[in-house]
C-alpha cells in the first residue's frame, strides 16, 4: 500500500553513502572474525609451547651442587609465575574472543542491511555495534589492568634491572584508554556523517 505525504524528496542521496559504510563494516567484521579465531587458537598453541612444570624443561639437578639446586629453584619459581600470568591472560583472551564474535555477528547484519539501503535499521545496527565495541573494550581493558601489564616477577625481583615498572604501566594505560576513546569517537563521527548525507531532503508539496 502506498501512502501520500505532504512532503516530497528534493533529490535522492547517493546510495554509496550507505554502501560505503557497508563496505567499512564488512572489513571490520572480517577483522572481528579473525580475532575470534585467534582467541580460540591462542590458548591451544600456548598450552603446547609452555609446559606447566619447569622440570619438563630442565630436570632437577638432584646430584648437582647447592648453587645449581638454588638456581634451579629460582628458575622454577620464575617459570611458575610466568605460566600463572599467561593463564590469566589466556582467560582474558577468551572473553575477547566472545566480544569479537558478538561484534562480527552485529557487523555482518549491519553490512547486509546497509548494502540493501535500509537506512534506518542500518544506522541503528551500526550504532549498536559502536556501543558494544566501546563498552566491551572498556570491560576488557579494565580486566587487563586487574591482571597487570607485566608479570609479578618483573616488579618484585630486585635482580632484574629495568625501567621503573610504573612508567611502563602508566604509559600502557594512557595509550590503551586513548586508543579506545579515539577509535570509537572516529566511528561515531563516520556514522553521523553517513546518517546526515544519506537522509533525503524533504520539501512541502504545497
Amino acid at each position: 500500500m502506498r501512502f501520500e505525504t505532504a512532503y516530497a524528496p528534493v533529490s535522492e542521496p547517493s546510495p554509496w553513502w550507505l554502501k560505503g559504510l557497508a563496505i567499512l563494516m564488512a572489513i571490520l567484521t572480517a577483522f572481528m572474525v579473525l580475532g575470534s579465531i585467534s582467541a580460540i587458537a591462542s590458548p591451544i598453541i600456548l598450552d603446547r609451547l609452555l609446559p606447566d612444570n619447569y622440570e619438563d624443561i630442565e630436570p632437577y639437578p638432584s646430584e648437582g651442587t647447592d648453587e645449581e639446586k638454588d638456581e634451579w629453584e629460582e628458575n622454577s619459581v620464575f617459570w611458575d609465575e610466568l605460566v600463572e600470568y599467561y593463564d590469566e591472560i589466556m582467560g582474558l583472551v577468551g572473553y575477547q574472543g566472545l566480544h569479537s564474535a558478538i561484534l562480527a555477528f552485529v557487523g555482518l547484519l549491519s553490512t547486509v542491511v546497509l548494502w540493501k539501503e535500509q537506512r534506518e535499521l542500518g544506522i541503528k545496527l551500526v550504532g549498536s555495534w559502536i556501543a558494544i565495541n566501546f563498552l566491551g573494550g572498556v570491560m576488557l581493558f579494565w580486566m587487563f589492568t586487574r591482571i597487570g601489564v607485566m608479570p609479578d616477577f618483573t616488579t618484585n625481583s630486585e635482580e632484574i634491572e629495568m625501567i621503573d615498572p610504573s612508567i611502563i604501566e602508566n604509559l600502557t594505560l594512557a595509550i590503551g584508554w586513548g586508543q579506545l576513546i579515539f577509535c570509537n569517537a572516529m566511528f561515531l563521527a563516520i556514522l553521523a556523517l553517513v546518517s546526515a548525507k544519506s537522509k533525503p531532503e524533504l520539501v512541502s508539496r504545497e
